[in-house]
């Protein structure tokens, strides 16, 4: 089995060698994924996820896809806020994903982002959370998810953005150098996989880099917002 210390970064995988590694790591820290995250953030993620599904607003009869859903925390809470709303969740990692549906009930797909099996057109909204950096190409997800979308469809993604401010570097190098690696090794039945998401965190995009190839994949009415304390990034856009 592949050690997720050497889990590539974007951009460094070879013949499909990277894909099949993340997938293989998100396999491993499911059983502990849930409670690993509301630790490393003393719950603030879930405030974060209410935040983007109150910035969306989805209506009773819509439908809304979310993709890199993980164990479907933004599906099961979008389907308490919304009785009404259809939810599909997708993700890579069939182990994620499995928690997901015996937590939420809710439909699932395990599908690739950046080639999603889905019709043109098929969704209302879309959501993605902390999930864009994991892609091999993150434009490639942008126009995937433009093209599933419904003209006038609202998207939402959180994400930890490479800061670009001196505040911000600074929260961002404390939280990722010391809190995830202590916190990883203590609590992760696969510790090392954190040097992956905190290396995969500083490598990607800053947040002004993610809404420009947002608004060149398709979308218009970019907005972007760092949330507290200082560590994530919310984008909202609508399917032009």
């Amino acid at each position: 089995m592949t050690s997720s210390a050497n889990v590539p970064l974007p951009g460094e995988g070879v013949g499909g060698t990277r894909a099949t590694a993340v997938r293989a790591m998100f396999d491993r820290i499911a059983p502990r994924y849930d409670l690993l995250n509301r630790v490393m953030t003393l719950k603030v993620d879930q405030a974060w996820r209410r935040r983007l599904l109150r910035d969306l607003a989805p209506r009773d009869g819509e439908t809304l896809l979310d993709l890199c859903a993980g164990t479907m925390d933004v599906a099961g809470l979008a389907r308490r806020r919304t009785p009404g709303l259809r939810v599909v969740g997708a993700d890579f990692s069939f182990q994620m994903l499995r928690r997901g549906v015996e937590k939420t009930g809710l439909p699932a797909s395990q599908a690739d982002a950046m080639a999603l099996p889905f019709l043109p057109a098929r969704f209302d909204l879309a959501t993605v959370t902390f999930g864009m950096r994991n892609l091999e190409r993150y434009q490639v997800g942008l126009a995937e998810l433009a093209r599933v979308l419904k003209p006038g469809g609202r998207l939402g993604i959180l994400e930890f953005f490479r800061p670009e401010s001196a505040g911000p570097r600074l929260v961002h190098g404390l939280y990722n150098r010391l809190a995830l690696p202590v916190l990883g090794r203590v609590l992760s039945p696969d510790p090392e996989a954190y040097r992956y998401l905190v290396e995969s965190m500083e490598r990607f995009a800053s947040r002004p880099e993610f809404e420009a190839a947002a608004r060149r994949a398709g979308f218009g009415s970019v907005h972007g917002e760092t949330l507290f304390p200082g560590v994530c990034g919310l984008v909202t856009a609508v399917r032009a």
